[in-house]
């Protein structure tokens, strides 16, 4: 995906990081991501989880592809314990980007309809109608609604969900909203 390179070391990693400070999972979160969702891992991630378990992190799967060594958690995450992360100061830098996550498309990220995301996306239109003034179509805002109230089923039965695709360009000037609206 990124080969080599940190993921923690991409351009939009601290954005995201700076966005995320605003926000946290609730308490009633039941994990559901770390349960059905792969997690890809960089070499960074992996020291990191062998420091802190490595018998969990013996557990990681990892081939070759192109000349470059890939790593990636299956779910359920092995760290996982009791809906709650094991290892939760040491996460894989995706986990610690969620409910953001890599699009496919260049540029851009998309956000996942958990709680956490929910509540991301309700400032962010909010931010898109005040600041950029363009308003996030109605038609969007109520399929990520509805990609809401379904998430934990679809993600069960591993049925497409609908996510919000946001501009990397776009989160930034959303981080900088954000601060002033919670000073």
């Amino acid at each position: 995906m990124y080969g080599k390179r940190r993921l923690s070391h991409l351009p939009f990693f601290e954005t995201v990081q700076e966005i995320l400070s605003h926000y946290s999972c609730p308490s009633t979160c039941p994990a559901i991501c770390c349960k059905v969702a792969d997690i890809n891992l960089d070499e960074n991630d992996i020291k990191l989880l062998r420091q802190t378990s490595k018998d969990e992190a013996d557990k990681i799967e990892s081939w070759y592809e192109d000349g470059e060594r890939h790593y990636k958690m299956c779910p359920p995450c092995p760290f996982l314990e009791f809906d709650k992360c094991s290892v939760y100061d040491s996460r894989p830098t995706l986990c610690r980007m969620f409910p953001f996550n890599i699009s496919t498309m260049p540029d851009v990220l998309i956000l996942f309809p958990c709680d956490m995301g929910a509540t991301i996306f309700e400032d962010y239109v909010e931010y898109s109608d005040n600041i950029l003034k363009r308003p996030v179509p109605a038609k969007t805002i109520d399929a990520f609604e509805q990609s809401h109230c379904s998430f934990e089923i679809k993600l069960n039965k591993d049925l497409p969900i609908p996510m919000l695709v946001i501009k990397i360009d776009d989160l930034i000037t959303f981080e900088e909203y954000l601060k002033s609206k919670y000073v």
